[in-house]
């Protein structure tokens, strides 16, 4: 379900320039990992059969309702994959952009939060302690570390794509870390803005403000949910 409260203006972080730019911010389609609950995060691997419906299907919403002027990925295969169904439908190459990979898990990728349970006691007790900033994953990222790579990210897209609209193909960690410190909150516990894949968010940052206009909408997807469709079959706009 979407969560898309009324239009709200909010401080905490506006734009780099004095200018303006409207982002959709897209999460990448299902992959075999979202349906299992493993963690893989710098892990490439691909969409399955649902998760390509659901790019078509976010695909065709963005052709029929947006104006674009960038189109930008992680270039991990799940979200290039879906940025590339975009692409087709818009006429605009997406722009792999490193610094938009999903959180590394180092040595825990490919676990399950119930085997870092049962296997890591000490790491899922820090997991679930939002303070935690320093928490890291053994050969991996660090929470102020990821959170610090995806507020870079953002800031740089929006310098070098001031006055337009950009499309960012990216993963539910990514956005959820950008969402969180947008509002001003604990960009540790993902829950808060835990996406739906192929989900659309759309934000318009200014150099005042950040006007939040839909987080999570899935309404494009409803098709999906009501039918058992075929890869071929349309998709509601």
């Amino acid at each position: 379900m979407p969560m898309s409260p009324p239009p709200a203006q909010l401080p905490h972080l506006c734009h780099p320039t004095a200018r303006e730019t409207t982002l959709y911010l897209v999460r990448h389609g299902q992959t075999d990992s979202n349906v299992r609950g493993i963690l893989h995060g710098s892990t490439d691997v691909p969409l399955d059969a649902h998760g390509l419906r659901q790019a078509r299907c976010v695909a065709d919403h963005i052709a029929a309702n947006v104006t674009v002027d960038a189109l930008l990925s992680s270039p991990l295969t799940r979200a290039l994959t879906t940025a590339r169904f975009i692409s087709t439908r818009i006429g605009i190459e997406p722009i792999p952009v490193p610094e938009l990979v999903e959180m590394d898990f180092g040595a825990l990728e490919g676990l399950t939060v119930e085997r870092i349970e049962a296997e890591h006691p000490e790491i899922a007790r820090r997991m679930r302690d939002f303070a935690d900033d320093d928490l890291a994953w053994p050969g991996g990222e660090s929470r102020s570390g990821f959170h610090r790579r995806v507020l870079a990210a953002f800031e740089a897209i929006l310098a070098e794509n001031a006055s337009r609209t950009v499309i960012v193909v990216a993963h539910g960690g990514v956005i959820g870390s950008y969402l969180a410190q947008i509002h001003g909150i604990s960009p540790n516990d993902w829950e808060a803005y835990h996406l739906g894949n192929c989900s659309l968010t759309h934000l318009h940052v200014t150099a005042d403000h950040t006007m939040v206009h839909r987080i999570n909408d899935q309404t494009h997807l409803d098709l999906l949910y009501e039918l058992d469709q075929t890869e071929s079959a349309p998709c509601r706009h």
